[in-house]
């Protein structure tokens, strides 16, 4: 992973910035929540100040950055080091797992991916939340990443890309929802599918060797 030191040294600005935009905040936990499993144990990777883990009801998470770690944990999170592409975790582990505006700083998404694949049990779920790189507002976020302080290091990523590279770590995609259609600090609407919203969510099932191979 990368940008795990800016995370790490601007911990407060990271934590002011969703304080305010709380409406943003509350609509992407919103579209998150739509597909996340009802029960079962899950682990959000790359779980950074824990923010998201704690109001979607997560109690595991793998973090790089030991100041995010420290503030998850103060949230009641169970936070372990580690990155996204080597997780720290046995095999079949965890019913579910999150990844929240991570991806675009993977060093390698692919790896990342079958390591998730990895750590589930047979059947389970992987949510992956991003910015969608192909929406309006995600060229913008393109256009103005060199002047962000947690941007500046990211490599953004189509909905249409991360549901390619799912499949072909062994998952099914089976349900997508999209929010944030403008910056301003508003409750949005969730709709189904993706290609509008900058904020995407992909819900998609670890399939079985033997379902993968039909």
């Amino acid at each position: 992973m990368t940008g795990e030191d800016v995370f790490g040294t601007h911990v407060t600005e990271y934590e002011q910035w969703f304080q305010e935009h709380a409406c943003l905040l509350k609509t992407e936990i919103a579209a998150i929540k739509e597909v996340l499993p009802q029960s079962g144990i899950g682990l959000e990777i790359g779980v950074g100040s824990g923010l998201f883990a704690a109001a979607l009801g997560i109690k595991y998470g793998v973090e790089p950055s030991e100041a995010m770690r420290k503030k998850a944990q103060s949230r009641g999170v169970h936070v372990f080091d580690g990155v996204a592409e080597r997780l720290p975790f046995k095999t079949a582990m965890f019913d579910f797992a999150v990844m929240i505006t991570v991806d675009c700083f993977l060093t390698d998404v692919a790896r990342s991916f079958r390591e998730a694949y990895r750590i589930l049990v047979p059947r389970g779920w992987f949510i992956i939340a991003l910015i969608d790189a192909a929406t309006r507002l995600g060229k913008e976020y393109e256009q103005k990443k060199q002047s962000s302080l947690f941007y500046r290091q990211a490599h953004f990523h189509s909905a249409a890309e991360i549901k390619e590279l799912l499949t072909r770590a062994g998952f099914c995609v089976d349900a997508e929802r999209q929010t944030i259609f403008t910056f301003e600090n508003v409750a949005q609407e969730i709709k189904p599918g993706i290609g509008e919203g900058v904020f995407a969510v992909i819900r998609a099932r670890k399939m079985l060797e033997q379902e993968s191979a039909k």
